[in-house]
């Protein structure tokens, strides 16, 4: 039986275009968070700060205090998304593109100073991709968060929680750990995570399980094939005008991991640091990681640096943005004698190089280097245009995807450069609820994957999507 998506975007755009009353003392009303537990809208107690059409539901009080209340929210949001070559032209090829769908409720309830429950459900549909939906495409009905948080301490300058359930992760800016936004079906985990806000610091501490996505309904069950823990600690810096570090140590148990190597038990310990933010013109996010552990028999000794600078021209037409982006990772020597070097990028952002979820290789045994323009067309319109080249950092390993599948083996080939990829975007945040967005990637691939009994051909990947959030 054919599946038709739904298309109330559009619908809910035009409902709830009204406009706002002007509010003198009330704050603005915040952006809406990557993850939907962030967003906190206690202030909307006061009546008069409601200037929103959705206010009424972000702030539903459950007792006469005000200090238990109900949110609700969701989103809606359609993407369409086509191939030329997908998979460098290897495998069943989409000729006519395909549509991908997701629609998400949560309900969030505060139980006075001490007691929180939130529950997040979502649909992710797929319809039209040859072969059927691929892995992150489709989970027709699941529990995408489901947790519940206990403050056992709470004073005005420091706080202690423990959350408890099925939650999702963004630290840092997704290099290592994300919710996946790109992708259709999001990343979530199941365990506990302790969190301290306290002089300046923000800190979690937790033990989880990724969620496996299967096609049907309530069927995603924790892979207890892999644990994942860590520690993510983030502040300002005083001392440093507009700076912030982020410190972590996250680590990993995955009982059958496969690199070009082979495939056995890895158990991997991941340290690093984050120093970003803004001095004057500038834009920065760099970042150092080291890996240890072991896999098999073998040790594990590999690192990644990723550096993101930009200088902003403020004082010209169209504000630009010019940037810079350069990264390297290691990639395993010698697989008879040496610790393996691959870096191992854990669960990172689903879209990590250009502006569609393309992404054919990921950073793993990669070398990056990369240029970046952002044009401010008008306040709701940007336009985004990158360009990076690929490189293996070793000749002994093979190029991999986000999720550290192996593409192609390096063992039988010499050829360093993997190929370019220039891509463009454009975004258009019509209001703070709907957005809509185009982007376009061109993959042109090098000498790795040209040669072979199998050559890969260059790939093309448009993509447009509607977004409405509430």
């Amino acid at each position: 039986m054919t599946r038709v998506l739904l298309s109330p975007l559009f619908v809910l755009f035009l409902w709830s275009a009204q406009p706002a009353r002007a509010q003198s003392v009330c704050p603005g009303p915040p952006a809406y968070a990557l993850l939907r537990q962030d967003n906190d809208y206690s202030y909307l107690r006061d009546d008069s700060c409601r200037n929103d059409f959705w206010d009424p539901v972000k702030y539903v009080p459950l007792n006469s205090k005000g200090d238990s209340y109900l949110t609700i929210g969701g989103e809606v949001r359609e993407w369409y998304e086509g191939f030329h070559n997908a998979n460098y032209g290897i495998g069943p090829q989409d000729g006519n593109g395909f549509l991908l769908q997701r629609i998400s409720l949560y309900s969030d309830w505060q139980v006075g100073d001490r007691f929180r429950f939130f529950g997040q459900l979502t649909s992710d549909i797929a319809v039209g991709r040859n072969g059927g939906p691929q892995p992150n495409d489709e989970a027709r009905l699941w529990i995408e968060q489901g947790f519940v948080d206990i403050k056992a301490m709470a004073s005005h300058d420091a706080s202690l929680s423990l959350r408890i359930g099925r939650q999702e992760f963004a630290f840092g800016s997704g290099r290592l750990v994300d919710a996946r936004e790109g992708p259709n079906v999001r990343l979530a985990f199941d365990g506990l995570d302790l969190i301290l806000n306290a002089a300046s610091w923000r800190v979690d501490g937790f033990a989880t399980r990724p969620v496996i996505n299967y096609l049907n309904v309530f069927d995603d069950p924790p892979n207890h094939a892999t644990m994942f823990w860590g520690l993510y600690a983030v502040r300002p810096l005083p001392v440093t005008h507009g700076a912030n570090i982020d410190l972590y140590y996250l680590g990993i148990d995955n009982k059958e991991a496969t690199f070009d190597r082979g495939t056995a038990r890895e158990i991997r310990h991941t340290l690093g640091t984050r120093f970003w933010g803004a001095h004057g013109a500038w834009d920065y996010n760099w970042e150092t990681m080291f890996q240890l552990g072991t896999f098999g028999g073998a040790d594990i000794r590999a690192w990644a640096i990723g550096t993101d600078t930009a200088y902003n021209l403020r004082s010209v037409p169209l504000s630009p943005q010019l940037g810079i982006r350069l990264a390297v990772a290691s990639g395993d020597r010698n697989a008879q004698t040496a610790a393996l070097g691959t870096f191992n990028p854990l669960f990172p952002s689903g879209i990590y190089f250009g502006e569609t979820v393309v992404n054919l290789n990921g950073p793993s045994n990669l070398r990056r280097v990369g240029g970046s323009v952002k044009l401010h067309l008008t306040k709701t319109v940007l336009l985004v245009g990158d360009y990076d080249w690929f490189w293996r950092q070793s000749l002994n390993d093979g190029v991999y995807g986000l999720g550290v599948n192996l593409l192609r083996s390096g063992s039988a080939n010499s050829d360093r450069y993997i190929g370019s990829q220039p891509s463009v975007g454009i975004y258009w945040q019509a209001s703070r609820h709907f957005s809509l967005s185009a982007a376009f990637t061109h993959f042109s691939v090098g000498p790795f994957f040209t040669q072979g009994a199998s050559p890969g051909h260059d790939v093309d990947n448009p993509a447009i999507w509607a977004g409405y959030k509430f």
